[in-house]
């Protein structure tokens, strides 16, 4: 059985993986100028910094329960912070083109 703390971390590292996604798509989307290769990215690259951060995480500093299932690990600590990362930036977040920028920035 999980522990109150062991749960308040595993949820600490589901919002902190949800941040890094968030961030990683407005990065993407502004630094991109086509939108399949902003897509690209968020399905390709996304997951490969959120796996990294989670082996670090869970298996280098073992923080967080044991969950007992790889693919358990990739829905909670992968597939749902990336998801919410994305709809964070992309529906809550104005994009990068309503931005004005000063005439020396362009």
């Amino acid at each position: 059985m999980a522990s109150a703390l062991s749960i308040a971390v595993l949820l600490a590292i589901v919002a902190f993986h949800a941040l890094v996604a968030a961030v990683l798509t407005r990065y993407f989307r502004i630094a991109l100028d086509s939108v399949w290769g902003t897509a690209l990215f968020v399905v390709a690259g996304i997951p490969l910094v959120l796996l990294a951060t989670t082996l670090l995480l869970s298996g280098g500093l073992g923080l967080g329960p044991s969950l007992g299932n790889p693919l358990l690990v990739l829905i909670v600590l992968i597939a749902v912070p990336l998801a919410l990362g994305v709809l964070v930036d992309v529906l809550y977040v104005p994009p990068p083109d309503e931005y004005e920028l000063p005439e020396s920035a362009k």
